[in-house]
């Protein structure tokens, strides 16, 4: 039984799932015309004076806030159940009922901008929970471009 519970235990570590959240002060690109980036790239972001530069794989690109045309912000959020099978196996039970209860959400936004050519672009990331409204918010006031929500509840967690 002790051998079939670290098994379980090691397994779920090294699953690449189980770390699949973004880091919680990095950017995933998950879609964009910045070539050379794969999806599902990490990285981070600097607001400087004129504008963003994003900066994945040792590659930046940058995209200034006046050609900002929109910036949508949505969620997901999910149980955390592989956790709570993974702490209910390991912990006999005794820790899976709060993982259970919790909650995990991922932050993305979607942000349309017009590039040094003049065609409309847009950009789909992934934000950090602890960079996410930052960031948003510095968009929009740097940009003049408001903030539109997927949902209602998307915006409550937003400004709450």
């Amino acid at each position: 039984m002790k051998r079939s519970a670290v098994i379980l235990l090691t397994a779920t570590l090294l699953h690449p799932l189980t770390w699949a959240g973004v880091g919680k002060n990095d950017v995933r690109y998950l879609g964009g015309p910045f070539e050379g980036v794969k999806p599902g790239a990490e990285g981070h972001v600097d607001f400087k004076d004129e504008v963003m530069q994003f900066t994945w794989d040792k590659k930046s690109f940058h995209v200034p806030y006046s050609q900002l045309t929109s910036i949508e912000y949505g969620q997901k959020v999910g149980r955390r159940i592989g956790a709570t099978i993974g702490w209910g196996v390991t912990t006999l039970g005794v820790a899976a009922l709060p993982m259970l209860l919790s909650k995990k959400r991922k932050h993305f936004a979607t942000v349309g901008y017009k590039d040094d050519a003049g065609k409309t672009q847009g950009l789909v990331l992934e934000f950090g929970k602890d960079v996410n409204r930052s960031a948003l918010k510095l968009m929009s006031v740097k940009s003049g471009v408001k903030i539109e929500f997927e949902t209602e509840q998307a915006e409550k967690e937003f400004r709450h």
